[in-house]
């Protein structure tokens, strides 16, 4: 697959959601934070966290994990419908979540995206489908609306990936509709793959300068520069790739109302065959003292016997992230996602 400023993250999304489910929290040592339990990130007081997770188990495990390092719960979710006609209904377990939530004082967003249920991954077609139709529009913004009085969300994050530049007007337009429509207490915010150029956010469809009248907040997805399956081996999100993006996006929205967000992930590439996706913890055991921390990037590299490379960030990849963010005085960090990845805390 062709690469370009903006990476296609639905088959990360994807793979990394069936990763969450079909793997415990595992905890193989590596390195540890002064006063941290070992492979915990220690987040800075002044920024926000954002944990994501999939409706399941898994995540009200890694809420409970995190409790008082996670300031937001961002739960994914729920997508738009055949056609772009209308968005599906929250299951019992986003809204299990999103209780739990409530009862530890975290702020719970209901995440929206274009995932085709038949392909398994964010479909440019269906986010037309519903962007160009001002009908399909009003469907899926009342529908949202519903989901935020049923299920006691305090907002919804729009996370519509693989968009054309034709896209911008129609996504500034739902944006705007939507912030009409749901209650002034409940928040918008977006998640944008990261592009190294101001222009690169329009031509892939998101006038950022125009959504941020009805966007509260936007989470920069600092993450898939590179992966298994679409890459050469290299950084999940290497920090100059990162802040290279980070200040793209920043020539057009205040540091105050982004978020940096961090993988909870790595990629492993195969000398033969294909790699895939694995946790930190999975990560460390497999590589153990071949482990090789990478400053200049941020994250952990290793090359095992049998040739395999891998990449991975985790607890150690997210503090450094958190005080990058504390010292661009961004308004914080979101980590994708609690279940695969470290445990965090907040600095005393």
């Amino acid at each position: 697959m062709t690469r370009h400023p903006f990476p296609r993250r639905g088959r990360r999304r994807v793979a990394t959601v069936a990763l969450a489910l079909g793997v415990g929290l595992l905890s193989v040592g590596c390195t540890s934070q002064a006063s941290a339990p070992a492979n915990t990130a220690v987040i800075p007081s002044s920024v926000a966290v954002e944990g994501y997770g999939v409706a399941g188990d898994a995540t009200l495990t890694a809420l409970a994990k995190d409790k008082g390092a996670i300031d937001t719960v961002g739960i994914s979710g729920v997508s738009l419908t055949a056609q772009g006609a209308g968005v599906a209904a929250s299951t019992d377990e986003a809204l299990s979540i999103a209780a739990s939530a409530k009862q530890q004082g975290v702020k719970s967003e209901l995440l929206v995206n274009n995932v085709d249920a038949n392909g398994g991954d964010f479909s440019a077609e269906l986010a037309s489908d519903m962007l160009s139709s001002e009908d399909n529009r009003q469907f899926v913004v009342a529908g949202l609306a519903g989901e935020v009085d049923h299920g006691g969300y305090d907002g919804i994050q729009i996370d519509f990936e693989n968009l054309q530049e034709s896209d911008a007007a129609d996504l500034v337009a739902f944006a705007k509709e939507l912030s009409e429509t749901l209650p002034t207490s409940a928040a918008i915010s977006m998640a944008l793959p990261a592009s190294t150029t101001a222009d690169g956010y329009l031509a892939a469809g998101y006038d950022v300068r125009a959504l941020k009248s009805s966007v509260a907040r936007f989470v920069l997805m600092a993450y898939d520069e590179h992966g298994s399956g679409f890459s050469a081996a290299g950084p999940v999100g290497g920090l100059p790739w990162a802040e290279q993006s980070l200040s793209a996006l920043t020539s057009f929205v205040s540091a105050s109302k982004v978020d940096l967000g961090v993988a909870g992930y790595g990629y492993t590439w195969k000398s033969s065959g294909s790699g895939g996706v694995v946790t930190p913890a999975q990560a460390r055991a497999m590589a153990g003292d071949r482990a090789n921390w990478v400053a200049a990037q941020g994250e952990w590299t290793a090359k095992l016997a049998d040739g395999t490379v891998l990449w991975w960030s985790d607890a150690r990849s997210l503090t450094v992230r958190a005080n990058i963010a504390a010292t661009k005085k961004l308004h914080g960090v979101a980590l994708w996602q609690m279940a695969s990845g470290d445990g965090v805390t907040k600095a005393k």
